[in-house]
């Protein structure tokens, strides 16, 4: 044992917290981050097992390799004096088992926490994988009711397997698997027992016996030996639930009886469809719902008027394949977006939420939404099994779901399938038939998923992920140069990477090419008129132009709120300040949870003239997305036009953290610490961006503007002004938000603002 007060490396331990099979753990100090954390160290008396190191190691790096809340986090590992150890968050509450003793569970506190069991049992088994030794002792439920998967000692990383329908794709895995026998006996699976492959299933059959001892209060398989459990395991049913005494709905039980069968191919085929299966179930007490009956839409409940389609779950092993699912969930909001009568939320607002991670009541009551759509979507080769599910969220009842087991290139007709069913389940409230089905942007899978992987980068915003946004939406253009979707968005990234500071020169030439392909090919979508509108406004200062494509973009598609912000920053930057708002809090309505709306919200208040407001809707944006880039841009702004340019340096020193020091971010904190009167500081940022104009690296000419603004040097910012009209500058127009005071009175600056079309702001 280590006494209180060893040091291992930046670790200071405080007392021991407990010990077991493996080793010790302590409560320990870490000196460098100032907080409290666990330390788990190997056993002595395991050191001369010539595996248990390596398992401990195996642990740790099983562990760290996942992000999960529930899920006990790693944050490092290690040697002391030949002792393993690794450093761990300290949790405060109790194991499932001494919770269990202490309060037998309910039938729906059980679901609860079961429920979270399986999510982290799918971002587990979504990395490959499998615990193995799934137990209420390695199951903690902390103060606050969160639960965490512990020690995951014997966990094993196996390849993920798409499907399990066939004896070959078994056969196919055991080449890589143990044959030792491990886990502890009463949890283990049959085909742990025989020593035979296991995989992700082995801890749903785990789940299964954990969940029946919650609801019953004894283990599913007893007997007075072990070879007697073994027995039972092997052979006997359990006992039925109801046996115990407990009021447990049949619906609940089913769900236990399936986790526990003993083929593997019997049981649930993943964490996600058990998930999916307790949700359906959830016990509401309130309504005192036992009757395991098939769920059933209340009379006279509307469940029809407002749907929310959440980000479908990735559950193959390649991270890469969120963008897939978020592409299959996206479609599926575009097709339901037809329907007359329907309201979907916006695909930013809803994608906030992990169907794995939340209750669809609470999405819900977010989205102001009646019903809610989940799915999971597991890719292998050129198969692909999406489950779906649609969820009255009135009352948490499931009204349809389904599983698809599909080739890749039927993916289209599968997105058209779902959509197709869920119209089926909601039909009988739609007031109207829904509008004659559009084409297709596309039929090539390949240009597809180049575009799908496009926007999942250029949804990020910073300046590398929309680099590779265009380089992926040029590929899908290039794979179908009949899909105008493609081109408009190799438009719509490189107006953006122009108004981030790339050569506008460069720029313009790669949009103008973009643009004409898509206008040629289908100048009434809706999505290419909106990026018309925006390369107008943002390149070529054709603000009329603009203004013309976005309202037509808008009126074509009102459930896109894409259009609706980049009409905000129209009428923001033309000094329209009221309209501006106006257009940015329906913007906000549609997408009320994505951080763009609320920041651009923000802008169009700043420009009505309404800082106060502009600073609470840029609150909420931070609140969703705490290093959101636009909203410590606009946050700079605001903070200056309340008289605060102490407040406003802050969030312009983070937005060029969150940015990498990009030049255009640069020049605002220049300004920021010139209006702030911290004349050093603005006057290194504006030595930086000299230096780097010299080393040859574009600098947008608004920024020097900008940080000579700061420091009170006008004649230094009419130069830079009148070269920024020269190169076409597109940040020049978003000069209006306060950064131009000091010059508003030189009749230069009137001269400019005409020559860009920028009407001067009112007083």
């Amino acid at each position: 044992m280590l006494e209180e007060g060893t040091s291992i490396g930046s670790y200071v331990i405080a007392e021991l917290l407990g010990a077991g099979g493996m080793g010790e753990v302590y409560r320990a100090n870490d000196t460098r981050l100032k907080r409290d954390v666990a330390i788990k160290i190997l056993s002595e008396r395991l050191l001369e097992d010539a595996d248990a190191p390596a398992r401990f190691e195996r642990e740790a790096q099983s562990v760290a390799a996942l992000s999960h809340p529930n899920i006990l986090a790693i944050h490092d590992f290690g040697r002391f004096k030949n002792m393993s150890y690794a450093v761990m968050e300290l949790l405060e509450g109790e194991t499932l088992r001494e919770l269990m003793r202490r309060v037998p569970p309910s039938s729906g506190r059980a679901i609860e926490i079961g429920l979270q069991i399986a999510a982290g049992l799918v971002a587990a088994h979504g990395r490959g994988i499998v615990h193995r030794d799934l137990k209420p002792e390695n199951i903690f439920v902390t103060r606050e009711g969160l639960v965490k998967i512990l020690d995951f000692g014997l966990a094993r990383q196996v390849p993920v397997p798409w499907t399990t329908d066939s004896e070959s794709e078994a056969s196919t895995l055991s080449n890589t698997l143990s044959s030792r026998v491990v886990g502890t006996l009463g949890y283990m699976s049959p085909e742990q027992l025989r020593a035979r492959p296991v995989d992700h299933r082995s801890d749903i059959f785990s789940f299964g016996v954990v969940l029946y001892e919650m609801l019953s209060g004894r283990r599913p398989f007893e007997g007075e030996t072990s070879a007697d459990v073994l027995g039972a395991i092997l052979a006997d049913e359990p006992p039925p639930l109801s046996a115990a005494g407990s009021s447990v709905p049949p619906s609940l039980s089913r769900i236990v009886g399936r986790c526990l069968e003993k083929d593997a191919r019997d049981r649930f085929q993943s964490a996600s469809d058990l998930a999916f299966a307790l949700k359906a179930v959830r016990v509401d007490e309130s309504a005192g719902d036992d009757s395991g009956s098939p769920p059933v839409v209340a009379e006279g409940v509307d469940t029809s008027s407002s749907l929310a389609v959440l980000r479908f779950s990735n559950m193959s092993p390649d991270p890469e394949q969120e963008y897939f699912c978020e592409g299959m969930a996206e479609e599926i909001i575009n097709a339901l977006g037809s329907l007359e009568g329907l309201r979907v939320a916006a695909r930013s607002s809803a994608f906030q939420f992990d169907a794995r991670e939340i209750d669809a009541r609470e999405v819900a009551r977010k989205l102001k939404v009646k019903a809610v759509l989940e799915g999971s979507v597991r890719t292998a080769g050129k198969r692909v099994r999406v489950s779906v599910q649609l969820i009255d969220a009135v009352n948490g009842f499931q009204l349809w779901s389904e599983s698809y087991d599909r080739e890749m290139d039927d993916i289209f007709a599968l997105q058209d399938e779902i959509s197709r069913r869920v119209v089926e389940a909601l039909t009988s409230k739609l007031s109207a038939p829904p509008k004659e089905e559009a084409k297709r942007p596309t039929t090539s899978v390949e240009a597809y998923h180049l575009y799908l992987k496009g926007f999942h980068n250029w949804y990020k915003r910073d300046k590398d992920s929309l680099k590779k946004a265009a380089s992926l939406f040029e590929r899908a253009a290039d794979e179908d140069p009949s899909y105008a979707l493609a081109h408009a968005a190799v438009a719509l990234t490189h107006t953006n990477l122009a108004y981030y500071g790339m050569e506008p020169w460069v720029a313009r030439t790669k949009v103008n090419n973009a643009m004409s392909r898509a206008v040629a090919l289908d100048p009434a979508k809706p999505e290419v008129r909106a990026v018309v509108g925006l390369r107008r406004m943002i390149l070529d200062w054709d603000w009329a132009g603009a203004e013309r494509e976005l309202k037509a973009a808008i009126d074509a598609n009102p459930s896109n709120p894409l259009a609706a912000c980049w009409y905000t920053l129209m009428l923001a930057w033309t000094g329209r300040g009221d309209e501006s708002a106006e257009v940015a809090s329906r913007a906000v309505e549609i997408d009320p949870l994505s951080p763009y709306t609320n920041a651009l919200f923000g802008l169009g208040l700043v420009s009505a003239g309404r800082p106060e407001d502009a600073l609470k809707a840029l609150t909420g944006a931070l609140e969703i997305d705490s290093d959101y880039l636009l909203a410590h841009w606009v946050l700079t702004a605001t903070c200056i036009a309340l008289g605060r340019p102490e407040d406003a340096v802050p969030a312009a020193e983070r937005a060029v953290v969150l940015s990498g020091r990009s030049g255009f971010y640069l020049g605002w904190l220049g300004w920021s610490y010139g209006v702030a009167g911290r004349e050093d500081e603005a006057g290194e940022v504006l030595g930086e961006l000299t230096s780097r104009l010299a080393g040859g690296e574009y600098v947008q000419p608004t920024s020097m503007v900008q940080a000579n603004v700061g420091l009170g040097r006008s004649e230094k910012a009419f130069e830079w002004l009148e070269r920024a009209v020269e190169v076409g500058d597109p940040q020049i127009a978003s000069l209006c938000l306060h950064c131009l005071d000091p010059l508003r009175d030189d009749p230069r600056l009137q001269i400019i603002r005409e020559r860009v079309g920028i009407p001067t702001p009112r007083s």
